[in-house]
């Protein structure tokens, strides 16, 4: 995964870890969903990759793209959907 300056085309940060996932931006935050099952939340910035959590959420096999609707993260593998729910809790 790298980020990449548009107008310049300059790469400002490398990644290798990933191998194939699939990232949704979310306001301020990454959220990567690599092909073995593991989310990972970062903060999308242009000086470096910053992840602040991660959790193991599927079995490995995710191919499907995830989606994400009012809050909620849907993903899935070849035979398992999950759905979190990243909103912040009522009162905080």
């Amino acid at each position: 995964m790298r980020c990449v300056e548009l107008l310049t085309g300059k790469v400002r940060w490398d990644q290798k870890e990933f191998g194939a996932a699939t990232i949704t931006l979310a306001g301020d935050q990454l959220l990567i969903l690599t092909e073995r099952g593991e989310l990972i939340r970062a903060t999308a910035s242009p000086s470096a990759y910053q992840p602040s959590a991660r959790a193991q959420i599927l079995p490995t096999q995710v191919r499907a793209h995830a989606a994400l609707s009012d809050g909620r993260f849907y993903a899935r593998s070849k035979d398992k959907l999950v759905c979190l729910d990243l909103r912040k809790p009522k009162g905080n």
